[in-house]
């Protein structure tokens, strides 16, 4: 809901360009619980508080600086045209994850406790070849040097925007990236998937069957395609369906799924397959979501 901009709340120096007033939305913990790659925290001394915080980043084809303090979200952008609807979309404001988490909640305990610690973490919405591009980066990789590779990539090749006097870049298009060489990506730290790059670049650009129909498909067939791609196994196919194409029946596994899952459900050493069945049948279409409280919860030491 968009709320009058005369009820800005007094410590609001700067009037932002949109006010949303949320229910069950974390800022923090959605961009900080390893989706997504573009977004900066600027501290605001909220200390413990994890209902207030600020970030800055790039969606799409605008700068974003977004702050939450409380269920209230403050909103700037260099680009007001569509800006309700691109940030509904991009953080999935338009699902009730209120009463999601109910749902998922009825479980079991795991669970009921995993969402208690970690409420208000929203499935982000993101570009599909930006975020195919950022998770064959990922592969074998951490999120701070995914995060510079990701930039350096923009700052060299995407295009350039100002916003608050400062300047922030674009991710590429596909065409921008067609003219870049080996060499040039290495260059950015992306480290041997370099040539995995540039042959998922060449191979997009000769058929881009990826951006044409793969929405059509179902988990099994958008699987198949995306691991085509050189680079991408089924670990980083199934984060790329669950972060940018809204499949949030997907359950990604890495090693700390793998603990968590082993540790609550399996109750002993398992194989990923074991891993990716028991969760496919037990967790069903909301499976995606409870990954990322479980994922939440078993980094932070909290189950």
């Amino acid at each position: 809901m968009i709320i009058e901009k005369e009820k800005l709340e007094d410590k609001i120096a700067t009037k932002p360009d949109l006010i949303f007033k949320t229910k069950c939305f974390n800022l923090l913990d959605t961009l900080e619980c390893g989706q997504c790659f573009r977004w900066k925290k600027i501290d605001n001394n909220s200390g413990e508080n994890r209902y207030v915080s600020e970030f800055v980043g790039v969606i799409s084809d605008r700068v974003i600086k977004i702050r939450q303090i409380n269920e209230y979200i403050y909103v700037y952008s260099n680009i007001k045209e569509n800006l309700k609807e691109t940030i509904e979309y991009y953080f999935d404001l338009y699902n009730d994850y209120d009463k999601i988490e109910k749902e998922i909640s009825k479980l079991d305990k795991n669970i009921e406790i995993a969402v208690k610690n970690s409420t208000g973490i929203h499935i982000l919405n993101q570009s599909t070849f930006e975020t195919l591009i950022s998770y064959i980066i990922s592969a074998n990789n951490n999120i701070p040097r995914i995060k510079k590779s990701v930039e350096e990539i923009s700052k060299r090749y995407g295009k350039k925007v100002i916003f608050e006097n400062k300047e922030y870049y674009l991710f590429p298009t596909i065409q921008e990236l067609s003219k870049v060489e080996k060499e040039d990506f290495k260059a950015c730290s992306v480290g041997f998937r370099d040539k995995y790059i540039v042959k998922t670049v060449a191979d997009l650009m000769e058929n881009n069957i990826y951006a044409e129909c793969t929405s059509k498909l179902t988990n099994v067939q958008l699987k198949k395609v995306l691991m085509t791609f050189v680079g991408v196994g089924p670990k980083v196919a199934d984060c790329i369906m669950l972060f940018s194409y809204g499949r949030q029946d997907v359950f990604p596994i890495d090693v700390w799924i793998k603990r968590v899952m082993e540790k609550l459900y399996l109750k002993k050493e398992s194989t990923i397959k074991e891993v990716f069945e028991y969760a496919e049948d037990y967790f069903g279409s909301y499976a995606g979501i409870i990954q990322q409280h479980l994922f939440y919860n078993i980094r932070k030491e909290l189950i």
